[in-house]
């Protein structure tokens, strides 16, 4: 059985902490929230496209938006993180369901549907991650140590 000493350690416990809290509140969220504004942003730019997807796009950036942008000023949790994670999910999906509705779906708008979902769910799955890592090195370091 290993001893534990607290000099052993790369980086001190709550600095590990503070560093988890950065990425996981500050990088991801301004990661979540540059996809959301691209799709949002964009079907205003380039009126390219059927209407239907742009109405989509739209809709679920302001939505994502507004819950990235709550994510950044208030901080995150697990909800914040399911909820842009199924937002990927639907943007990934929706050229899809949309194309079987017998409605247009442009290129340009199926390849940043697919490209934002893709990030936002690898965004919010990493979150997750951090998430359940500072879980467990809190709880690793609440249990009593052999010293």
């Amino acid at each position: 059985m290993a001893i534990y000493h607290p000099h052993h350690t790369a980086v001190p416990p709550a600095q590990a902490h503070a560093f988890r809290q950065g990425i996981h509140d500050q990088v991801l969220g301004v990661v979540m929230f540059i996809a959301s504004a691209a799709l949002w942003i964009f079907p205003m730019v380039t009126h390219d496209g059927a209407k239907d997807a742009q109405v989509n796009e739209a809709m679920v950036g302001a939505f994502l938006m507004f819950v990235v942008g709550l994510r950044l000023y208030r901080g995150s949790s697990w909800r914040s993180d399911a909820i842009i994670g199924l937002a990927g999910l639907w943007m990934i999906a929706s050229p899809y369901v949309l194309g079987l509705q017998e409605t247009a779906v442009d290129n340009g708008s199926r390849v940043l549907d697919i490209a934002v979902g893709c990030v936002l769910v690898t965004a919010s799955l990493v979150s997750l991650l951090i998430v359940r890592a500072d879980r467990r090195a809190e709880a690793a370091e609440a249990r009593p140590r052999n010293t």
